[in-house]
């Protein structure tokens, strides 16, 4: 089994949703940025394929391995403190909160600690940014190369359509914008197509979300 993801948040039953939702949403930067980095490193576990680190007021001591192949780590939250962070404090805070997840885990699992560990490091000396480039494709009928651009932000999701005839760009704006959960925006890209001189960008069902008409498109 190896591990893919990465979550924290606070404990579903002892917190309330002005608690829980906003704190899921914006920690999801922050992990997706681990899982992406987990994904080079294809790391094997015994018996579990996400590690779930859970804030709680009486942490118990165990890490527990789930049914759903869940390693389940409580530390300790205070959910008076995180109201009163400012967003500049956000990203600071879960690093922090992660580490202490993590290090607990260590302590009973076999976890890529290291590696965990310097990747929020890295998170960190690049300002905090989740940014990466989801798929590139050349169109030789036109003389161009299309580019699709994500970015994960503690307030939301954004997918950017980027168009270049060589170094000169033609297009380049963002074409969705979601709430910061992959549940809601994994599903609704997947590739850039061309039909009658229109770059489509389409979602996993096949569908149209977005058209561009290359012939409105100025390249002075």
């Amino acid at each position: 089994m190896k591990l893919k993801e990465l979550y924290l948040y606070p404990d579903l039953v002892e917190y309330t949703d002005d608690v829980i939702c906003p704190f899921r949403d914006q920690s999801r930067s922050i992990c997706n940025f681990l899982e992406r980095r987990l994904q080079s490193i294809m790391y094997k576990t015994e018996g579990f394929k996400k590690i779930c680190i859970i804030g709680k007021s009486n942490p118990c001591g165990d890490c527990i391995i789930n049914s759903s192949n869940a390693l389940s780590v409580e530390i300790e939250f205070d959910q008076n403190q995180y109201k009163k962070l400012g967003e500049q404090e956000l990203n600071p805070y879960f690093s922090d909160l992660l580490k202490l997840g993590f290090l607990k885990c260590h302590k009973q699992h076999e976890i890529p600690l290291h590696e965990l560990m310097k990747r929020l490091e890295e998170f960190q000396a690049e300002g905090y940014k989740n940014e990466w480039r989801f798929k590139s494709k050349r169109f030789k009928e036109l003389g161009v190369t299309c580019f699709l651009n994500c970015r994960l932000t503690l307030k939301n999701f954004e997918l950017a359509l980027s168009v270049l005839d060589g170094d000169t760009t033609l297009f380049d704006e963002v074409i969705l914008t979601t709430e910061p959960d992959e549940i809601v925006f994994v599903p609704m890209f997947k590739d850039i197509g061309l039909s009658n001189n229109h770059l489509i960008v389409s979602d996993r069902s096949d569908k149209p979300i977005f058209e561009l008409d290359y012939n409105r498109l100025d390249s002075a």
